[in-house]
């Protein structure tokens, strides 16, 4: 056995040391599969990458954190996240999925791209990392940035340093605007169909850009006063456009591998397709409001699941009455929607830090998200005396009615950025009151 082994090992010693010189291994070549990428290439699966991370398992937390859904009585699949105990691993796989995959792929577009020429894609690039990085920041504040991506440089990097929120954010902003002032390189019809966001509309780019420089500045506005206004006002100053259309991975179908993060993790993966129950929190909200939108996130006709109540006996809240939440195979997966950003405008006007009309965009924030789910105009919710009229002044008034509209908004599509949100600002608030608090309280 020994010998034969050892033939077998000298033979194949023999084809690598004398084959590897000729083209007749050539036949293996795969047609399909480019032997050398380009940022043209790679930039489609970055994208769908850090979506998938973004509107998959962080989607998922955001939902539990934002009292959009309970785990049901009749499961346990995500009691952790809804009791808030979570282990510093659980979520390892979803963070190199993202930093090590998504991100570290666009900082190579964005070096491709710059040897190239490819202003545009360099830009684009740029903007989908300063997106990736800020949800990061907003997720964990201190994450590895300036030494990022080192593992394979001539200097190899397998540990690199933190960099505080503020940090990140300050050079994110500074790299887009850099980005944003090359003249952008002309795209050919294939560089426009890798991209799954805009098809190569810079114009588009440029909005989102805009957009998202606004979302980080608003979110500044608490912990740097100063950077935050300053940053909002030269937005207004140089007469910057904000997105009126979304930012978003449209391209699901109800086809596996094709689908929704979300809805391929828990509906279509799961064994039991029924763990997100309709919070109580959310649906007394749209109840209380006469809101239409109450419909649109039942899966079923049902009650709701009072936030934390997995553990109610089946005996006293039958788990097949309550609503499952509503999620469809061809959800789209939100960067930035229209809703959020006219709601962004509308908080920086109310700050006296942008220039318009606050009630205008809120309007137009509130409007936006009624049609997409297919509603008719909230007309009457939002004319004077309604359940969801901009106050008239006061700024806290003002700036509550703004963030309770993005997070009756982001229901099951942003609810990650809800539950930014209410970090940040404190609404909805807190209540000291029991989802529930025993077999007599109301379900």
């Amino acid at each position: 056995m020994k010998n034969k082994f050892s033939i077998i090992i000298a033979a194949v010693l023999i084809l690598f040391s004398t084959g590897c010189t000729k083209d007749w291994l050539d036949v293996n070549k795969d047609p399909n599969n480019a032997e050398s990428a380009t940022a043209e290439l790679v930039f489609p699966a970055a994208v769908v990458s850090i979506a998938g991370q973004t509107g998959g398992y962080y989607n998922l937390i955001g939902g539990f954190w934002s009292q959009y859904w309970s785990q049901s009585n009749a499961a346990n699949q995500y009691k952790f996240l809804d009791q808030y105990q979570v282990q510093s691993g659980d979520f390892n796989r979803n963070w190199q999925e993202m930093y090590a995959n998504g991100l570290s792929d666009m900082e190579f577009v964005i070096t491709d791209a710059k040897a190239s020429g490819n202003t545009s894609y360099e830009f684009m690039a740029t903007v989908m990392k300063a997106y990736g990085f800020a949800f990061l920041v907003d997720f964990y504040n201190n994450v590895p940035y300036s030494e990022a991506f080192q593992a394979d440089a001539e200097a190899q990097n397998f540990n690199p340093k933190f960099d505080s929120g503020k940090a990140i954010y300050t050079d994110l902003i500074a790299k887009i605007d850099a980005a944003a002032a090359l003249e952008m390189s002309q795209l050919t019809t294939a560089q426009k169909s890798a991209d799954f966001i805009f098809g190569g509309d810079m114009d588009q780019w440029k909005r989102f850009a805009n957009t998202l420089k606004l979302r980080m500045y608003l979110r500044m506005a608490y912990a740097d006063e100063a950077t935050a206004k300053a940053g909002v006002q030269k937005l207004y100053a140089d007469n910057a456009e904000f997105l009126g259309t979304d930012a978003a991975l449209k391209i699901f179908t109800d086809n596996e591998g094709q689908d929704n993060p979300l809805y391929a993790s828990d509906r279509r993966k799961l064994n039991v397709a029924t763990n997100l129950r309709v919070s109580s929190t959310i649906y007394r909200y749209y109840e209380d409001k006469g809101d239409d939108r109450l419909n649109v996130i039942l899966g079923k006709s049902g009650k709701p699941m009072p936030q934390g109540g997995f553990n109610i006996p089946s005996t006293t809240l039958d788990p097949t009455s309550v609503a499952v939440f509503a999620l469809a195979a061809e959800d789209p997966v939100y960067f930035i929607s229209d809703v959020e950003s006219h709601l962004l405008q509308a908080e920086a006007i109310a700050r006296g830090w942008g220039t318009g009309d606050a009630k205008t965009h809120y309007d137009m924030g509130v409007n936006a998200d009624f049609a997409r789910k297919g509603l008719a105009a909230p007309t009457a919710l939002l004319a004077d005396g309604g359940a969801y009229a901009f106050p008239a002044s006061g700024f806290e008034a003002q700036l509550e009615a703004i963030i309770m509209a993005k997070w009756a908004a982001f229901a099951g599509s942003q609810n990650a950025e809800a539950f930014f949100e209410t970090n940040r600002t404190g609404y909805p608030k807190q209540s000291s009151t029991p989802a529930w608090d025993g077999p007599n309280e109301k379900i």
